[in-house]
């Protein structure tokens, strides 16, 4: 198995290349290159004593330090540095850190002239035995990640995202002076279905060059339920153009000449339109419940003024004894009414009909005996007023 990063390679190349070289190799077996220190930290030591802590220590001073190049190997694996720690409370593989500059990266990855693979990979586990993409990615990730803090995305993100919020948009005029909803109503919708990518084929060769454990080999990943949904189900976009056309702002064109929608920016437009509509449906509320408030008064008023139109007046003469004349009037659209007279504890004793057109009534004093009673107007089942009348002997 080729590996790029040999030690002892690298140590030769910087003692030939380097002026005034001075090699030294110590009774215990340190080598220091280019340092007079007799006491070396590290076991290897360029330019400085070394440091505690570290197998190999190089102080490049202003130029770049180490410079890493493979070839050839079409069938396996090239690895540049191959960085490897465990057994320890925290295991760090490879550590970048950079500062006091006016552009700082603590590490560097990136890809050219690949049909597949990441700038940055990382892996969960046994997740490096798939660790080939379809697709040239910046960064891949097989597994988990977290992220505190904000992440910025100027391309489509499966997922939710948090935008910035702009308070004053409440009193731009702009957003007053135009209907919303009219802008929207006539946007188009698409449906489209995502095609799964196929994954490479890994060799035994590619196996062995990652050192990835037999019983690894050749296993696919285990099939996640969202992706299974996400490549099965039908998917639903707006119509860019059509958007384009009244909102132009929210479109963007890729390099590919593709465009893309900023779905999240349209929720306050939404939420605008939503407002619009509610202010109609509350003025047509109010209008349907003016109609009806207008014609329930009519109603009322009809009934108020046909019930106004029933009245009882006071029998003459009161008391009596021969007879008495009971009055009243009626409406004229009355379909039943009477004169129902009671006694004091409320027995109906007598019920004279009545009708439209008629005004009075007569009752015989013989009809009823000596005493109090009482009568009253009855119209459509309803009794309109009730008084006394006194037969005396």
């Amino acid at each position: 198995m080729k590996k790029a990063f040999l030690i002892s390679l690298c140590v030769l190349a910087l003692s030939a290349s380097a002026q005034n070289t001075a090699l030294k190799v110590q009774s215990n077996g340190n080598i220091a290159i280019q340092t007079n220190d007799s006491i070396l930290l590290s076991p290897i030591a360029i330019k400085g004593p070394g440091k505690n802590g570290y197998y190999m220590y190089c102080n490049a001073g202003g130029k770049n330090g180490f410079y890493l190049k493979t070839t050839g190997n079409n069938y396996g694996t090239n690895i540049g540095f191959w960085g490897h720690a465990e057994i320890a409370n925290t295991s760090i593989g490879v550590k970048g850190s950079a500062g006091s500059a006016t552009k700082a990266i603590g590490l560097l990855g990136d890809i050219s002239n690949s049909t597949y693979g990441a700038a940055i990979y990382g892996a969960v586990n046994d997740g490096l035995a798939y660790y080939f993409t379809p697709g040239t990615y910046a960064g891949f990730f097989y597994g988990n990640v977290k992220v505190v803090g904000n992440v910025t995305a100027n391309n489509l993100l499966p997922g939710t995202l948090l935008g910035e919020s702009a308070s004053s948009s409440a009193n731009d005029p702009s957003l007053r002076s135009a209907s919303i909803t009219s802008s929207l109503s006539g946007l188009n919708v698409t449906t489209y279905q995502k095609e799964r990518p196929e994954i490479p084929e890994i060799t035994e060769t590619i196996y062995d060059d990652l050192d990835i454990d037999t019983l690894q080999r050749g296993k696919e990943p285990e099939p996640d339920i969202l992706d299974d949904q996400y490549y099965g189900k039908t998917h639903y976009a707006l119509d860019a153009d059509r958007l384009e056309e009244s909102f132009p702002d929210l479109v963007y064109i890729k390099e590919d000449g593709s465009k893309v929608i900023n779905y999240m920016e349209m929720i306050p437009l939404l939420v605008q339109s939503i407002n619009e509509l509610n202010a109609k449906i509350e003025v047509l509320e109010g209008q349907s419940s003016e109609g009806t408030t207008k014609k329930t008064r009519s109603a009322t008023n009809k009934k108020a003024s046909s019930h106004s139109q029933n009245k009882l007046y006071q029998n003459t003469p009161n008391p009596f004894k021969e007879q008495t004349v009971i009055r009243f009037s009626l409406a004229d659209d009355v379909q039943d009414a009477a004169i129902c007279i009671f006694d004091m504890t409320g027995k109906a004793i007598k019920k004279l009909p009545v009708s439209s057109g008629m005004e009075s009534v007569s009752i015989g004093g013989y009809e009823l005996g000596e005493g109090m009673f009482l009568y009253s107007l009855v119209v459509n089942g309803q009794e309109i007023d009730t008084k006394r009348m006194i037969i005396s002997k």
